[in-house]
C-alpha cells in the first residue's frame, strides 16, 4: 500500500510539485482513499493509482468545470 500511495504521490507532483505540509497532508488522505477502495473490492494496482490521481487532481485543483454534474 505505502508503494502505491508513493507512486501516486510522486507522479502528481512531476505536474503538480506540493510543499512538505501539502505531501503529508495529501499522503494521509490519498491512503485512506485507496483503503476505503481496496477494502470495496478494488485490488487492481494501476487502477488504484489512476483513480488516486484523479481524486489528489480534485483535491488540490478543484472539480473539472467541463463535467458540471448536469
Amino acid at each position: 500500500m505505502n508503494d502505491l500511495v508513493d507512486r501516486i504521490l510522486n507522479t502528481y507532483q512531476l505536474m503538480r510539485p506540493l510543499d512538505a505540509d501539502r505531501v503529508s497532508d495529501s499522503r494521509q488522505k490519498i491512503t485512506r482513499y485507496i483503503e476505503s477502495l481496496a477494502s470495496a473490492g478494488q485490488s487492481d494496482a494501476q487502477q488504484l493509482a489512476e483513480y488516486g490521481l484523479a481524486y489528489l487532481k480534485e483535491l488540490h485543483e478543484g472539480p473539472d468545470p467541463r463535467f458540471t454534474g448536469c
